[in-house]
């Protein structure tokens, strides 16, 4: 274990008793040491400044304790905006960036462009053999169901009923309620869903899903899918998309709360400058389109690259082409390359004083942002500052936001960024460039605000559009998070070592299996040396068997081969070497009470009987746990009414499954043991 040096050990006393000490050897001559000298005050300023240098040493400054955190792997987290989701009507469209307020003047910006729809989602049916049930209220919101065992009765359909003309992207949101019990761990990239839906249009074909963000009904988000040109409508003009359940898999079955076709996403941000990149070809009146809503009050910046760098376009056209801005320039000259040689940044036209910096050119200069205590996101935050070229040339050229300057080396166009006195600062010129004096020579090119964790707020909150007052129904946001400081990603890191990234025990085992992406596990059991196929009292050397639990509604849930592969996979990848490791799912072991009880007449049997199904569930499953008969006795006796327990008999039916001479059921280690029959005989007195 290194053990860290004590730099600042010195005081200021000990500094100078140790340099007047010497002076008898140094200087002879040099015979007043006392504190009317002006020798000795120099030493004493000199003692100063040796202890505060000292002082300085023993630091861990915060640009070292950054760097040492990514040594370990881990960057503080970045400030996250709110996100919501958004009811409105879509007679009117909006473009992206479309700015919301609340009463509460809690500004959401649209994340997506509010389109008119050719199709509109106007019914939904359930569908069951051969009656069909009208579930409508769930475009409302007012209900929930389970949609492939409606009533009780599986295999039933749900239809989507569209008014419309066919052939445009269908894009629906479902809500999904979350299961009770074990949560869902995380998917992984490109992993499978726990359950196979089939999409079908009637009438036309069956078809894949475009981009399933629910995997299958486990989670809330998006749909879409690609309408057919020959999707037919029935009598009453409407169009279905008809969904089953192919592969129930052997989870929870899904609990849908409402579906819309009219949802749109928002986050609690506020867009101030944004750029825009294109690739024109060499000539004049060449055309780019600008699409989003701040681009369309917008004061602009327009740029273009020729082979010397970029420079500032003074003169062009304005045009309206629907609902986005166009802009016709002179690109003669341009480079062409096939790389973005045109750039126009958009400046919210209420900030443009706050987004337009004059500079002195001085090291270290430092600019001044009125962010009205906002902060800064900072993936979207960069600068185009006028730059000094290597041909001695001043051009605009994007600089970006570092942690740290002193990282940096004297030619990088970098720029640092204090949250909390709202202050950019540049280099010095030899940690990071410094940017050229003038004025105008910085203008914020990028840069967006949000109020971060304030922005969480309740569902329905009265949001309406800027523009034009507009209600806006909201869901509510969440995932608003401010940025992380050093010293809660260093507790991040020590919880993190907490855990090894190897299975070195039995517990690692098992937590490995429970936190296998994208599976709801109930329970894990590791099985050191433990082989099922093996002969009784044979041992599998080198091998951890574990044993797996679905999360199910089912009374026996049984896990099915993708739970397994998966469960596998997260193993392998963390299993030690030499060590082979099997996943398998849990048996299951058939236990019959018979129980005569002594009561004040006041208990029921049923009573008896929930009590013992409760004990002897799968929800309490504990993996080759035996039963004890002491437990059972002592479940029974705890039931109001109850005045003795006169008589208890377990018996247990099953391979390798035996009765102590206490009465205990023995199980084998990868069994679980589940209520079959329960024989209760009441006496009253």
């Amino acid at each position: 274990m290194l053990i860290p040096r004590k730099l600042d050990d010195q005081r200021f006393e000990d500094i100078l008793h140790e340099a007047v000490g010497r002076l008898p050897w140094l200087c002879p001559q040099w015979t007043d040491h006392n504190a009317h000298d002006p020798g000795i005050t120099i030493l004493e300023l000199m003692a100063w400044y040796k202890e505060m240098q000292q002082y300085q040493m023993d630091q861990l400054t915060p640009s070292l304790r950054r760097g040492l955190l990514a040594l370990a792997g881990v960057r503080p987290a970045l400030p996250q905006p709110a996100v919501c989701a958004l009811e409105t009507d879509t007679a009117q469209e909006r473009p992206a960036l479309s700015r919301l307020t609340s009463r509460q003047e809690v500004c959401f910006e649209l994340l997506e462009p509010v389109v008119q729809r050719r199709t509109v989602l106007e019914r939904v049916q359930i569908e069951q053999e051969d009656s069909r049930t009208d579930v409508t209220d769930l475009l409302a919101g007012r209900m929930e169901l389970r949609p492939f065992v409606f009533s009780g009765q599986r295999g039933s359909v749900l239809r989507l009923g569209f008014s419309g003309e066919p052939g445009q992207e269908l894009r629906l949101w479902f809500d999904i309620t979350p299961p009770m019990g074990a949560e869902r761990n995380p998917f992984a990239p490109d992993q499978d869903p726990p359950r196979e839906i089939a999409w079908t249009f009637e009438g036309s074909a069956s078809v894949q899903p475009l981009s399933d963000e629910t995997y299958a009904f486990s989670r809330s988000g998006y749909v879409r899918l690609a309408a057919p040109e020959d999707w037919p409508a029935d009598a009453d003009g409407l169009r279905w998309l008809r969904l089953a359940l192919a592969r129930a898999g052997c989870e929870e079955q899904p609990r849908l709360c409402g579906v819309s076709d009219r949802r749109y996403q928002a986050a609690q941000q506020q867009t101030r400058a944004r750029s825009h990149w294109f690739t024109v070809e060499a000539g004049a009146g060449q055309r780019v389109a600008l699409e989003d809503a701040l681009a369309r009050t917008a004061e602009l910046a327009v740029f273009r690259r020729t082979a010397q760098g970029w420079e500032q376009l003074a003169q062009y056209q304005e045009e309206i082409s629907g609902q986005a801005r166009a802009l016709v320039l002179d690109a003669q000259g341009v480079a062409a390359d096939g790389e973005a040689n045109i750039l126009v940044v958009c400046l919210d036209p209420v900030r443009v004083h706050d987004l337009l910096f004059d500079t002195m050119g001085r090291p270290g200069e430092e600019l001044y942002l009125n962010l009205d205590g906002q902060t800064v996101l900072p993936q979207h935050f960069r600068l185009l500052c006028q730059t000094l070229e290597p041909d001695g040339a001043v051009r605009p050229a994007v600089w970006h936001c570092v942690d740290d300057l002193y990282a940096c080396g004297p030619r990088d166009r970098v720029f640092a960024y204090d949250p909390v006195r709202e202050t950019i600062s540049f280099g010095n010129g030899q940690y990071g460039a410094m940017v050229v004096p003038g004025k105008g020579s910085v203008l914020v090119m990028d840069l967006v605000v949000s109020q971060c964790s304030m922005g969480n707020i309740p569902a329905d909150v009265g949001l309406y559009f800027e523009d034009g007052g507009q209600p806006a129904g909201n869901t509510a946001a969440c995932g608003g998070q401010d940025g992380e400081s050093l010293a809660e990603a260093g507790q991040r890191l020590l919880r993190q070592l907490r855990h090894t990234g190897k299975c070195l025990s039995a517990a690692d085992y098992e937590e490995q299996a429970r936190r296998t992406p994208g599976l709801r596990v109930a329970a894990a059991k590791a099985l050191p040396d433990y082989d099922p196929q093996a002969p009784v009292g044979a041992r599998g050397r080198a091998m951890v068997t574990v044993v797996v639990l679905p999360a199910s509604e089912e009374k026996r849930p049984a896990p099915d081969a993708r739970f397994l592969a998966a469960v596998s996979r997260q193993l392998e990848r963390h299993r030690t070497i030499g060590v082979r490791t099997q996943v398998i799912g849990p048996r299951y072991v058939d236990v019959d009470i018979a129980v005569q009880v002594r009561t004040n007449g006041t208990l029921e049997g049923q009573t008896v009987v929930s009590a013992l199904e409760a004990c002897l569930s799968v929800e309490r499953a504990d993996i080759g746990a035996p039963v004890r008969r002491n437990d059972i006795l002592a479940l029974l006796q705890k039931l109001p009414g109850v005045l003795e327990v006169q008589r208890l008999e377990l018996r247990g039916a099953g391979q390798n499954v035996y009765q102590t001479a206490a009465g205990d059921i023995r199980v084998p280690p990868d069994a679980v043991a589940v209520l079959r029959r329960a024989d209760v005989e009441l006496v009253r007195i």
